[in-house]
């Protein structure tokens, strides 16, 4: 089809609440890919921690905020960080007594004291069993993989929960070559986030699977509600913001849509003449 379009997703906030996506949402995924465009997600989550059912629903997945790029069965893009530099993040961690775990598409390597207290947070609530796509904190939780010897684990990101310091300045004392941001997984601790590699983002996922794909930027299509998708926005064709989401993103967009209780996919591909 000459006006093929690709459509990329965000996941926590935008396709899905507390990892748990509406099957309104599935349903309209797999109408836009029966009109013979290209869906993928795109997402702050590693692999290890998308449910298998939501994955297949995609044509692709872009994990670890575009450090891990899946397209159909084939990785174009596999990026951890240095040995050393993983290193140097545990000891900057593990000094400050943050809870952390280290993000990879194999699953989610952390200390035994880091499982208890994710447990702890993870906790399952009312409503995280509603019936959809993903398994709310379940998928995290399943993941945990408890590890002595942290600092041989192969990481692409690092989320992190409880930091007595900001999250700015561990990414400062691990290393010029990491970024921070708020956490993209639901949490109230105003001391979490996420530690990155600077040169990875959603952004370069989406051009990677664009040119795979043959698909010019004018016709890409990014949705998301936080500040890891801002790169991925700014690079599309058509940017997509979820209400409520982060001020930054709402201007970078050229289009408002509800969040996942209200299947806001479902009105952003109606308004964009994808069904």
């Amino acid at each position: 089809m000459t006006d093929r379009r690709a459509v990329f997703i965000d996941f926590d906030g935008t396709f899905a609440q507390r990892g748990v996506a509406p099957p309104a949402h599935g349903d309209a995924v797999a109408r836009v890919r029966g009109q013979g465009h290209a869906v993928l997600l795109s997402t702050g989550r590693p692999a290890s921690i998308v449910a298998p059912e939501v994955a297949e629903l995609f044509d692709g997945v872009i994990t670890s905020a575009g450090a891990h790029v899946r397209l159909g069965s084939e990785v174009l893009t596999d990026q951890r960080f240095p040995p050393a530099l993983a290193r140097q993040a545990v000891e900057v961690l593990t000094a400050h007594g943050v809870a952390f775990v280290l993000e990879a598409p194999e699953a989610l390597w952390c200390s035994a004291p880091s499982a208890q207290r994710v447990r702890a947070r993870m906790r399952p609530r009312d409503g995280d069993e509603a019936a959809g796509l993903g398994n709310g904190p379940r998928d995290i939780l399943d993941a945990l993989r408890v590890r002595e010897d942290l600092a041989a684990c192969s990481v692409a990101k690092i989320s992190l929960w409880g930091s007595p310091v900001p999250v700015e300045q561990l990414a400062s004392e691990i290393g010029e070559e990491v970024g921070a941001l708020p956490s993209s997984l639901p949490t109230e601790d105003t001391a979490s986030g996420e530690l990155h590699l600077r040169a990875v983002d959603k952004a370069d996922g989406m051009q990677r699977v664009g040119e795979q794909l043959g698909i010019a930027p004018a016709a890409r299509i990014a949705i998301g509600d936080g500040l890891n998708d801002l790169g991925m926005l700014r690079a599309a064709g058509t940017a997509v913001a979820i209400a409520g989401g982060h001020d930054q993103v709402l201007a970078a967009a050229d289009l408002v849509v509800p969040g996942p209780s209200q299947h806001g996919i479902l009105t952003a591909f109606e308004r964009l003449g994808l069904l």
